[in-house]
């Protein structure tokens, strides 16, 4: 059995503000460091659920979150972006997806670090829902014959998930400062907080067969809403239909939904012809920069990460 371990960062353990998060921060050196303890734990659940193969995709921004030298040898590691076979690289031979440290959707009030593929959103609907990244990620994955079958994070992030994915194994974290500031009682609960993940990855492999690939039956409808008008106006480079900060564009399925998403995040008409070099030549630069340029950590008074 292969396994996947999707890695976001927002909802780690040790995590509580967005400069943690932020790539080339001291800060998010510190939050590199308690990602990667997170997708260990979660690669150690796997392997004792059974998993004969574990792949790592690390999905936040340009993909080199996690410190390489640090994850579990025993799993793959995949960083970046890329084209084909799809933008979270060579997965179609996954059999099951655990996904890492997740965010709320983009609009979620009280969340941290609310969001929907990227921060340029105030609010992402398919079908006239508001939806979250385990929506849209879960569905693409689903298309591809791939169940989500774990998901951890705080716990809004964590419900927006399962009503998507009701069937997923889940951890909740807390993302607030006192719990990752307190000495004894922190240590506790990240020790405690990362054997869950590791128990809970583990059952989640073993209950592989009863995990559901996500399918939305199309036609599908989307609405981007942007922060700013001009964001629109400056994103919006495919003419797709547009009223106001809102953009829309119609699918008829999720794949195709997603790849015109990409288009209209992060593949503009004038580059879309280049994107192939572009996405190789910006994973090679952010390894190297991520892995050999990357800042001291700054735990801002954590107990540890």
């Amino acid at each position: 059995m292969h396994i996947g371990v999707f890695a976001d960062i927002e909802g780690s353990f040790g995590i509580w503000r967005m400069r943690q998060c932020r790539m080339g921060t001291r800060e998010w050196q510190y939050g590199r460091a308690c990602l990667t303890k997170d997708v260990n734990s979660v690669i150690q659940g796997a392997f004792d659920g059974g998993a004969e193969k574990v792949t790592v995709k690390d999905t936040h921004e340009v993909g080199f979150n996690c410190l390489i030298d640090k994850v579990d040898p025993r799993a793959e590691y995949i960083g970046g972006h890329y084209i084909k076979p799809s933008l979270f690289g060579k997965i179609t031979d996954l059999d099951l997806v655990l996904y890492v440290a997740i965010h709320a959707a983009s609009g979620t009030e009280g969340s941290f670090f609310p969001h929907t593929h990227y921060g340029i959103f105030s609010e992402v609907r398919l079908n006239g829902k508001r939806v979250c990244e385990m929506d849209i990620y879960g569905a693409y994955l689903g298309e591809l014959g791939i169940p989500i079958g774990f998901v951890s994070g705080e716990y809004i992030a964590v419900k927006q998930a399962l009503e998507a994915l009701p069937w997923a194994k889940s951890v909740i974290i807390d993302k607030r400062k006192e719990t990752y500031t307190s000495g004894e009682k922190s240590f506790r609960y990240l020790k405690e907080g990362r054997v869950l993940l590791q128990q809970t990855a583990q059952e989640a492999v073993r209950h592989a067969s009863q995990m559901q690939p996500l399918v939305i039956p199309g036609p599908l409808h989307f609405e981007a809403t942007f922060r700013t008008q001009q964001l629109a106006d400056k994103f919006n480079t495919w003419d797709f239909k547009q009223t106001g900060e809102k953009v829309e564009w119609e699918s008829e399925n999720m794949i195709n939904g997603f790849e015109m998403l990409n288009k209209l995040t992060f593949f503009p008409k004038k580059i879309y012809p280049y994107r192939k070099p572009l996405t190789f030549l910006m994973r090679n630069y952010f390894r190297v920069k991520s892995t050999w340029f990357a800042p001291k950590p700054n735990p801002e008074e954590a107990a540890e990460c």
